[in-house]
């Protein structure tokens, strides 16, 4: 080999030699930062991968469950506009004697209301998923029109739909007396339960955490939709004995009770068929 072809042949070696450096130095570069390129296309949900690293699927949740479904809107007013009108008022035997139970109520503007009305009415309620504290503070019984509801009427009613609330309509007290509910006047802001014993402990099969303490008259006062002031029930828990003060819807499944020593969420269920 001549000494110029030598010469030649020593510089293409040495550009050979120096793009093959290069070619490596920009592949180790790539290989480095592809991670960090990933990591931060998964975390900005951008980046040009065709196909992004995918994540496992959470599992679906489930539905919740049919007694728990909130109500669907629904139109028209629950308890039919004009019904009171058609309504009769209690005989004067039943007038004197709701005026002795519940003082300062307006006895003219009592109407009794039979099963058939009564019927329509939790029907409804029921239809629309509605829970009592819906019912109960419904914008019918917030104004001056006072319905009474008789004991017969109220032990249909309860056998025909499942109504969970706080004061059962009969039952046995803790010290074997039995009780009933003897009335239920709706309206005039107010909802009453009036019993036939003055005051006794008795167990709710619909909430059995606790023994309760009723009053011979339990007041629920309307606050607003799905609010109802409570005067006339305790819980009986252990040395303490907390009053129920309020009990307010805070979502389509959900209320809050509240005593003098706190409160508490606890499940508010619509009304259903039996």
């Amino acid at each position: 080999m001549s000494h110029h072809a030598g010469g030649r042949y020593a510089v293409r070696m040495k550009y050979l030699l120096a793009a093959l450096a290069t070619a490596a130095a920009a592949s180790s570069a790539a290989a480095q930062s592809a991670p960090d390129a990933r990591i931060e296309a998964l975390l900005s949900n951008t980046g040009s991968f065709a196909q992004p690293l995918a994540l496992p699927a959470a599992p679906s949740a489930a539905p919740p469950a049919a007694a728990l479904a909130p109500a669907p809107v629904a139109s028209g007013a629950l308890v039919p506009p004009g019904l009171w009108s058609t309504l009769s008022a209690p005989d004067s035997a039943t007038l004197a004697w709701l005026g002795a139970r519940i003082p300062g109520l307006d006895l003219g503007r009592v109407r009794v209301l039979t099963f058939a009305d009564a019927d329509a009415i939790f029907a409804t309620a029921a239809d629309r998923r509605m829970s009592p504290l819906d019912v109960f503070s419904d914008s019918a019984f917030r104004g001056a029109e006072i319905y009474y509801i008789p004991k017969e009427v109220i032990v249909e009613i309860f056998a025909r739909y499942e109504i969970r609330v706080l004061t059962p309509i009969s039952g046995t007290s803790t010290d074997g007396r039995p009780f009933s509910m003897q009335a239920l006047v709706l309206g005039g802001g107010r909802v009453e339960s009036l019993y036939d014993l003055s005051d006794f402990d008795a167990n709710n099969p619909m909430f059995p955490d606790y023994t309760y303490k009723f009053s011979g008259r339990v007041t629920e006062t309307i606050n607003g939709p799905g609010d109802l002031g409570i005067q006339g029930v305790w819980v009986r828990d252990g040395f303490f004995t907390p009053r129920i003060e309020r009990i307010v819807k805070i979502s389509p499944t959900e209320g809050r009770v509240e005593t003098n020593y706190g409160s508490r969420v606890k499940p508010v269920m619509p009304i259903s068929r039996r």
